[in-house]
């Protein structure tokens, strides 16, 4: 039969595996290192030289297109037309040749942003563990039922189902809210994902940018990329704006009527959250 300290361990532990996966959230987002790695690894040196040798390809192409067409229309008025389609063909031959340094520095500058105000993400937690009656409240359960638990396991006492029905009721919610975190770890780690494929096939869009019928190719491509940058500043913001918000809950009498709903209900909202950061990034940037 379940115990009371059996119980308590059981809380201890799922509160700790939570607030791992909220931390790593928060790793994922100050951690910039790994994307300069993986970027340039000797493993995608070849694809990214086929893609800017295609890329510079169709640059070509595009001026000539471009070329072509004013030349049909009758557009060389003045030499200064001419000397304009040269100095964009310029223009884009090193965009494509430096594409990569582009985007890099796009990325580089948001994310100093986020590094700067996170901090030190490993003192960050969502459940607290300093208080074991308001940590098990987390878990759907009643103060007098956490009381029973921390400082200290009350004796279980013979044929006590209580234990087995709290351990039940505390599961359900611990895996539901690992769950959602796990969901937005893996929105964070396809952010990383959605960086490698712009970073690495940057060279093509840009290419577009020899050809006037063609730029907002181009220019679509750099508000999509620095909307995917923007996203780790609203994921920031949003962090800071939840543990303000977690603070501010603390100091509610009123949420004595969600009572034990208190950990799913800040959980789901975080995690819904995670899943709108990236259209809300599109938005600011006009990327939609």
């Amino acid at each position: 039969m379940l115990t009371y300290e059996w119980l308590a361990e059981s809380i201890t532990q799922f509160a700790g595996a939570i607030n791992g996966a909220y931390r790593l959230i928060l790793q994922l987002l100050c951690e910039t290192g790994w994307f300069e790695q993986i970027v340039k690894s000797d493993m995608l040196e070849q694809p990214i030289s086929a893609i800017k040798a295609t890329a510079i390809t169709l640059c070509a192409l595009f001026f000539l297109i471009d070329f072509f067409t004013k030349t049909l229309h009758l557009q060389w008025v003045t030499w200064e037309n001419v000397l304009m389609l040269f100095v964009k063909l310029v223009v884009a031959k090193v965009c494509v040749d430096n594409a990569e340094w582009i985007v890099m520095l796009i990325y580089n500058g948001f994310s100093s942003i986020v590094t700067t105000s996170l901090g030190d993400v490993q003192a960050l937690e969502i459940i607290p563990t300093s208080n074991g009656v308001e940590m098990a409240q987390y878990f759907w359960l009643s103060k007098e039922q956490a009381q029973k638990l921390f400082p200290s396991p009350a004796n279980t006492g013979f044929l006590n189902f209580e234990p087995m029905w709290l351990a039940t009721k505390t599961e359900i919610i611990a895996v539901i809210m690992i769950i959602l975190l796990i969901i937005c770890n893996i929105i964070v780690i396809g952010r990383v994902f959605e960086l490698v494929i712009y970073t690495i096939i940057a060279p093509i869009p840009l290419s577009t940018l020899a050809c006037d019928g063609l730029t907002d190719i181009g220019k679509g491509f750099l508000k999509s990329y620095a909307a995917v940058c923007v996203q780790a500043i609203v994921l920031m913001v949003m962090f800071m704006a939840y543990s303000l918000l977690h603070g501010f809950l603390d100091n509610m009498t009123s949420l004595d009527a969600v009572e034990g709903w208190r950990g799913l209900i800040e959980v789901f909202t975080l995690a819904l959250g995670v899943m709108q950061s990236g259209s809300w990034a599109k938005r600011i940037c006009g990327a939609m």
